[in-house]
């Protein structure tokens, strides 16, 4: 069955096997999409399921939409913006934290063989990428690790195609002047 009929059985007849099976499409996706922007597992879990109530209690809601996938990452995205926005000083504090871990870090792998040496690259360039702000950090996860478009990204995040373009060149250039003292370290 398509979204919309799913989508339809759920909202006719209250079908929760429907509904299940609807979930069940995107769960995997919004998990890695939340978990990445909120940098929490157990709090993407919170997102996803907030999400899901949004689409149990108004499934009418995507009825006419174009694309479900991308109704749901914005939604997710809204709620997990508000997840940050509560938790912004609690996040100033882990990432202060999460600096002085990957400072540590990167003077071990310095003594270690190259397979752990990549390692903590992908850790300082997962690291930099969380301090990166908020919309930098969404945007590029849209179009790295959700492989979205610009246009896709502008209907998910409300921007325009050309702003969003530019704030993932801004974001590209900020997280590049941050890994470069890491770079020329490496060489």
């Amino acid at each position: 069955m398509t979204d919309q009929e799913l989508l339809r059985a759920y909202a006719d007849s209250s079908d929760t096997e429907s509904l299940g099976a609807f979930f069940g499409r995107y769960e995997g996706s919004l998990l890695r999409f939340a978990g990445r922007l909120l940098g929490d597992s157990e709090r993407a879990q919170d997102v996803v399921q907030d999400t899901f109530i949004q689409v149990a209690r108004f499934p009418g809601k995507l009825l006419g939409v174009e694309s479900c996938h991308n109704w749901l990452l914005r939604v997710a995205r809204n709620i997990g913006i508000t997840y940050l926005r509560r938790d912004a000083r609690a996040r100033r504090h882990t990432e202060a934290a999460g600096a002085l871990a990957a400072e540590g870090a990167q003077e071990r792998a310095a003594a270690t063989a190259t397979a752990v040496e990549r390692e903590e690259v992908r850790g300082r360039v997962r690291a930099e990428i969380e301090r990166l702000k908020p919309r930098h950090r969404e945007l590029l996860l849209l179009k790295v690790v959700e492989d979205k478009s610009y246009k896709e990204i502008a209907e998910i995040t409300g921007l325009t195609v050309t702003n969003v373009g530019y704030l993932l060149h801004m974001a590209m250039k900020e997280l590049t002047g941050r890994l470069q003292p890491q770079r020329e370290g490496l060489v």
